[in-house]
C-alpha cells in the first residue's frame, strides 16, 4: 500500500512537472535567451502574453537555435494568426528578412567567472513595422525546422478620451520607504499624527494609489531602461534595452525587434498634440530616452540624440573610422518624436567626438526650428516651443548642489553643456523645467500634451548611498507636484507619479551625531571617558559608536531639515538623524554625516568628479586581487571618501566584489494618480499596465 501511494505521488508530480507552462521562465541566473519557451529552440518576439494598443506598430522576430551549429532557411516556416496566414490578417506584410550568425552564452555564473562560453548558431527571421487590425485576442502558431512555438497576443482598444493632457512623473529609484523617510525629515507631527501636524507629502494626498511590479523578462531585478520602456510601450524587456525585444546578436544594437512608444503613437496619430520630456539626468539617459529611442544598449547616447531629432534609422558604426552609416537590413519605422520641449543634461552627446559623425546637434536642432537654452536664465527667457534646453555636460547636479551647496559645483571644472571647459553654475531645477515645459506646450498645441518629468537624482544619489541628496531631490519632486497641481491646466490633466524601480533603502532607527562623533572607533574608551577593558585581538566591534544608534522607543524623533522657506537646507545642523542604509553595499564606511562630493578613481589615481556630484563610497583597486580571474578592479572603501576613518566599517560588503556602488531591488513601487483616471490606479499591477492607463486617458487606439 505504501509503495502504491509513493508511486501515485511520483506519477502526479511528474504530470505536474510536465504541465509547466512553457512561457514560465526557466530558473537560474544565466540563460541562452529569455524569449525561448521552456524546452524549445524556437523563440518568437513579441512573446506570449504580449499586449498591444490597437494600431500600435511593432516588429516580429524569430530565432532558431542550435548548439550543434545547424541552420535553417525558414523554407518550411508555417506562421498563422487565429488559424489564418499572416497576410490574411495583417495588411501589407513586408518581405521577411533572414540571417544566420553564431552567438555565445554562459550556462551558469560559475562558467561566466571561469570564462567558459557555450557557442550556438542562430537562424533569424524578421518582419518590420506591423500592426494588428483591431481589438481582440490573436492566437499565434509558428513552426520551423522541427520546432514549434505558440503565443497569445491581446490587442486593447481605447475608450473615449477623458482628458486633454497626460503627465507622467518618475521618481527614479524612489522606493516607498524613501517616501516615508522624506516625510519624517520634512513634516512635523502633533503627538505622532501627521494629519494633525504638517500633514503628508503632496504625492500622498492624491486621489488614487496602487502598486507596480517592476521586473522585466530577463530577471527579477530591473534597470531604468527596460522599466521606463515598459511604461512607454506596454511591453516588458531586458536590462539595458529601450523599447526593443533583445536578440542574441552581439555586434548590432539597433537590429532588435522594436515596439512603438506612446510618444510615437501620439506623433503618428495626434499630430496636433505636444510632447515634452524633462529630466534632471542627461536627456539621453534611460528614462527620458525610453520616450523616443530604440536600442539594445542604453549607453548609445550619440544614437539616441540623433533618434530624438531624426527618428529611428538602422545606423551601423565602422570600427576603423568610427563613422555611422545607415546600412544592412531595411528597418522602416514611423515619424521622429521630436519633442516640442526637451530639457535636461547630456551636452557631451550633442557635439564633438561623441556625437554621431561629430555632428553639431545644437546646430541641427536650431536648424529644425528649436530655440536652444544652456542655463536657467535662458530657460526663463524662452517664450515658445520647440525648445531644447541642455544644462550640463553630463547629468545635471542634485538639488543640494544646484540650489544650496553651490560652491561644490567648482569641483567639476568641465561641466558646461557648451563643452567649453567651464563649470555649469546656473542649472535650473525640476520645478522650473516642468512648469516651463507646460507653459510652452499650452501655448503651442491646441490638442493637448504629453509630458514626462523625471527626478533622476533620487536614484543617482541612492546608488552611492548619498541619502541626504537623494531625499532632497525627492522633496524637490514633491514641491513640483504641488506647483503643477495648482496650474489651471491640471483640471484637464491625468497625472501619474511612480518610480521605474526601487532601491533597497530603509530606516531602522535614529542616530545621535553628537554622541557618535565623540565615541571612539576602536572601543578604547567608554561613554564616560574611562578606558575599556582589552579588546580581543582582531575584534572590530565599534560598540561605542553603535551605542549612538537607537531603535524602537529609544529611536525618538529626528530633526526637521526644512528651513523657513520650506527647503531642505538644514541637514548639517541636524543632531538627530535617520539611521538608514541599503540592503546591499560594496566595501564602505558609514558615519551618518552629510557627504561631501567625491571623486571616481582607480588605484588612487586619475581622479574625476562624480556625476552628478555625490559621495563616492568605493574605488576600484586595479590588480589588487586574484579572487576573480582577470577582474579589472576590485572595489574597496574609498580612502578619499569624507566618511573614511570616522565611521562604521561595512567591510566586507555583500555585493559582488567588482561592484563599486549599490544596485536596484525588486520591491513593488508606489503609483499615485490624480485626475480623471485616478480610480483605475487603485490596485497592484504589472508595469506594462501603466502604458494602457495613460493611453486610455488620452483615448489613443481604436474604439472597442
Amino acid at each position: 500500500m505504501q509503495i502504491q501511494s509513493l508511486l501515485l505521488i511520483a506519477a502526479t508530480a511528474a504530470r505536474v512537472f510536465a504541465a509547466i507552462d512553457p512561457s514560465v521562465p526557466t530558473v537560474g541566473q544565466q540563460h541562452r535567451y529569455r524569449a525561448l519557451p521552456r524546452d524549445s529552440n524556437l523563440a518568437l518576439v513579441p512573446v506570449d502574453g504580449s499586449e498591444f494598443l490597437a494600431g500600435q506598430k511593432f516588429d516580429i522576430a524569430l530565432e532558431w537555435h542550435s548548439e550543434a551549429f545547424k541552420t535553417i532557411d525558414f523554407s518550411d516556416l508555417v506562421f498563422t494568426i487565429n488559424g489564418k496566414q499572416v497576410k490574411d490578417v495583417i495588411a501589407n506584410v513586408p518581405t521577411v528578412y533572414t540571417s544566420v550568425y553564431n552567438s555565445t552564452y554562459f550556462k551558469d555564473s560559475q562558467s561566466r567567472d571561469a570564462k567558459k562560453k557555450t557557442s550556438f548558431s542562430v537562424s533569424r527571421a524578421s518582419w518590420r513595422y506591423l500592426s494588428l487590425p483591431a481589438s481582440g485576442e490573436y492566437n499565434i502558431q509558428v513552426s520551423a525546422g522541427g520546432e514549434k512555438v505558440n503565443a497569445k497576443w491581446v490587442v486593447k482598444g481605447s475608450s473615449t478620451r477623458k482628458v486633454k493632457n497626460t503627465l507622467l512623473f518618475v521618481g527614479d529609484g524612489m522606493a516607498p520607504t524613501m517616501i516615508s523617510a522624506a516625510r519624517y525629515i520634512s513634516r512635523n507631527t502633533r503627538f505622532g499624527k501627521f494629519a494633525n501636524g504638517d500633514g503628508f507629502l503632496e504625492m500622498e494626498k492624491w486621489d488614487g494609489m496602487g502598486k507596480i511590479s517592476t521586473n522585466g523578462i530577463d530577471a527579477i531585478i530591473t534597470d531604468s531602461a527596460n522599466s521606463a520602456a515598459t511604461y512607454s510601450t506596454g511591453h516588458k524587456g531586458w536590462v539595458n534595452t529601450l523599447n526593443v525585444y533583445a536578440d542574441t546578436t552581439s555586434s548590432d544594437n539597433l537590429d532588435d525587434a522594436k515596439v512603438e512608444t506612446i510618444t510615437e503613437i501620439i506623433r503618428r496619430a495626434r499630430p496636433n498634440m505636444c510632447i515634452g520630456i524633462v529630466t534632471t539626468a542627461s536627456v539621453v539617459d534611460a528614462t527620458p530616452a525610453a520616450f523616443f529611442g530604440h536600442t539594445r544598449q542604453r549607453g548609445q547616447g550619440q544614437v539616441l540624440v540623433d533618434q530624438a531629432l531624426n527618428g529611428f534609422k538602422h545606423l551601423v558604426q565602422n570600427g576603423t573610422t568610427n563613422t555611422w552609416t545607415e546600412k544592412g537590413e531595411p528597418m522602416p519605422w514611423g515619424p521622429a518624436v521630436k519633442p516640442d520641449v526637451l530639457l535636461g543634461g547630456g551636452g557631451e552627446w550633442f557635439k564633438g567626438s561623441l556625437a554621431v559623425n561629430s555632428t553639431d546637434y545644437y546646430a541641427a536642432f536650431a536648424a529644425a526650428g528649436y530655440a536652444v537654452a544652456y542655463d536657467k536664465n535662458d530657460l526663463a527667457a524662452a517664450t515658445s516651443a520647440p525648445l531644447l534646453g541642455i544644462f550640463h555636460k553630463g547629468h545635471m547636479d542634485t538639488w543640494y548642489e544646484r540650489a544650496y551647496n553651490t560652491k561644490s559645483l567648482a569641483i567639476n571644472p568641465d561641466s558646461s553643456p557648451k563643452l567649453d571647459k567651464t563649470t555649469a553654475y546656473n542649472q535650473p531645477g525640476l520645478e522650473q523645467m516642468t512648469l516651463k515645459a507646460i507653459e510652452l506646450m499650452e501655448k503651442k498645441c491646441t490638442d493637448g500634451w504629453f509630458l514626462l518629468s523625471e527626478a533622476a537624482a533620487v536614484d543617482k544619489s541612492m546608488h552611492p548611498m548619498d541619502y541626504d541628496r537623494g531625499l532632497a531631490d525627492l522633496l524637490e519632486l514633491d514641491r513640483t507636484l504641488k506647483a503643477v497641481k495648482a496650474l489651471p491646466s491640471a483640471k484637464d490633466t491625468a497625472i501619474f507619479l511612480t518610480a521605474d524601480h526601487a532601491q533597497g533603502y530603509d530606516v531602522y532607527g535614529s542616530v545621535d551625531l553628537e554622541y557618535f562623533r565623540k565615541a571612539t572607533q576602536d572601543d578604547s574608551l567608554s561613554a564616560d571617558g574611562t578606558p575599556n577593558g582589552a579588546v580581543p585581538a582582531g575584534a572590530n566591534w565599534q560598540a561605542e559608536q553603535r551605542n549612538a544608534i537607537e531603535v524602537y522607543n529609544d529611536a525618538g524623533w529626528v530633526d526637521n531639515v526644512l528651513d523657513e522657506n520650506g527647503l531642505p537646507t538644514k541637514f548639517t545642523a541636524a543632531r538627530y538623524r535617520l539611521a538608514g542604509g541599503k540592503v546591499d553595499m560594496p566595501n564602505m564606511i558609514e558615519n551618518f554625516e552629510v557627504k561631501e562630493p567625491g571623486t571616481q578613481s582607480s588605484d588612487g589615481i586619475n581622479f574625476s568628479p562624480t556625476n552628478p556630484l555625490t559621495r563616492n563610497p568605493a574605488v576600484g583597486y586595479v590588480n589588487g586581487t586574484k579572487i576573480i580571474k582577470d577582474a579589472s578592479a576590485v572595489y574597496v572603501n574609498d580612502p578619499h571618501d569624507s566618511n573614511s576613518g570616522t565611521g562604521l566599517n561595512r567591510i566586507p560588503g555583500n555585493l559582488p566584489i567588482t561592484s563599486g556602488t549599490t544596485v536596484h531591488t525588486l520591491q513593488a513601487v508606489d503609483l499615485y494618480c490624480y485626475g480623471a483616471v485616478a480610480t483605475s490606479c487603485r490596485k497592484t499591477m504589472d508595469n506594462t499596465e501603466l502604458f494602457f492607463l495613460m493611453a486610455n486617458a488620452l483615448g489613443l487606439g481604436d474604439k472597442p
